[in-house]
């Protein structure tokens, strides 16, 4: 899953998708996917995992760990799951074609693809599952794309095959060991309740959110003293850095980006003037992060998801029927909130936290309220100030 390198990258290049760099934090998701991963071997089981979080809440890197976890203990990967693989044999035995295990061969580390002959026999998506002669691992990512399955007519040949192959999955009743780990935004619960699969197991449905600040502070540091090479302490960097990101692993790789920019030039001399540098940098590209989220709505509708929060307590979590009331004040006609309220899931507006929901980044509630708010919220900087800090042990993916 590693990209190759193009004619212009250097070190200094930050990707805030894919395969981290350093990876900190995430460690009991990590030990929950292991364990269903044992289990499924020890019973010929299987089940579906499910990560959701809002864009830029670190989803894609969680799964790069998890495919080199279980790829280095014998699993076959299928790591570019499609949607229509769920319920096209062609595509499943494609998919099933590209399967990759982590070889071991003299010394050396690589992963090598497996080619699977397609049996007459297999006729259902199921079949080329179970097929397959080592546990498998189905990897979809974007999984809120399965909409364009669920949104097929109850009779739809597709979706009753796509259900069929879902139910059998999440019961382990392929005979094989097989999980899909699937990740999406704030929707993807509905998605899949709507595909027959209603309830997930305790631990197996995951609302990631922000990094505990140990987890935090250790990708820092990696960053600044390894990649970037900055002499002596960095620890006052990363305070002030921590200061601004909430954790939020978007807004640490903008900081990061930054701190790439900035530093190397200066030989990894930290001073004060070029921590505002860098500061200044990773505040441009939050904000960027905030307009990217918002760019789909108007103001009067930004206007009216702000006005369902508290004004002025970031982090604030609220209930779907306020959110809803404050949504049909302004757009009553039938049909028009709820249409709204999907769409402010899909974008990471809001983020689901239990029961409730949240403007998941308090950053980016500051700054919605200062933009959009009715509210007589300070003209001052989208991230500083005017929230309490994290707990130390607060992350939501624990």
């Amino acid at each position: 899953m590693t990209l190759a390198p193009g004619p212009d990258w250097t070190d200094r290049d930050v990707f805030d998708r894919g395969k981290a760099a350093f990876f900190h934090g995430r460690e009991p998701i990590l030990r929950t996917f292991q364990k269903e991963c044992a289990r499924a071997s020890q019973t010929n089981g299987g089940t579906i995992l499910l990560i959701e979080g809002a864009p830029g809440a670190g989803k894609s890197a969680l799964l790069h760990e998890c495919f080199d976890w279980a790829a280095r203990s014998g699993w076959l990967v299928a790591e570019n799951m499609e949607p229509e693989a769920l319920f096209d044999i062609t595509q499943m035995r494609k998919q099933m074609g590209q399967l990759r295990h982590f070889q071991i061969d003299k010394g050396t580390f690589g992963f090598k693809g497996l080619g699977l002959s397609a049996s007459p026999a297999q006729n259902r998506p199921v079949d080329a599952l179970a097929a397959a002669e080592q546990p498998l691992l189905l990897i979809l990512d974007e999984a809120q794309l399965l909409y364009s399955v669920s949104t097929m007519p109850q009779n739809d040949v597709s979706r009753r095959i796509a259900t069929s192959t879902l139910k059998q999955i999440h019961n382990g009743t392929l005979g094989k060991p097989v999980i899909l780990l699937a990740a999406g935004l704030g929707t993807t619960t509905r998605v899949f309740s709507d595909l027959g699969i209603s309830r997930f197991g305790r631990r197996r449905r995951i609302e990631l959110g922000s990094l505990a600040r140990g987890a935090e502070r250790a990708l820092l540091h990696d960053w600044l003293t390894i990649r970037a090479k900055a002499q002596g302490d960095p620890a006052p960097w990363i305070d002030a850095i921590m200061r601004e990101t909430h954790g939020w692993p978007h807004h640490i790789m903008s900081y990061v980006d930054s701190v790439m920019m900035h530093l190397p030039d200066a030989k990894g001399v930290m001073t004060s003037p070029r921590l505002q540098q860098v500061l200044a940098g990773g505040r441009e590209g939050c904000t960027e992060y905030y307009l990217e989220r918002t760019g789909a709505f108007n103001a009067d509708e930004l206007e009216a998801l702000v006005r369902g929060f508290p004004a002025g307590q970031p982090g604030t979590t609220t209930s779907y029927k306020t959110i809803l009331a404050s949504l049909t004040t302004a757009f009553p006609r039938q049909g028009d909130p709820e249409r709204l309220f999907d769409r402010a899931l899909e974008k990471g507006v809001l983020s689901r936290q239990g029961s409730q929901y949240v403007i998941p980044i308090p950053s980016m509630h500051t700054w919605l309220e200062r933009e959009y708010g009715s509210h007589q919220v300070a003209k001052e900087s989208p991230i500083l100030g005017g929230w309490p800090d994290r707990n130390s042990e607060h992350d939501l993916g624990r």
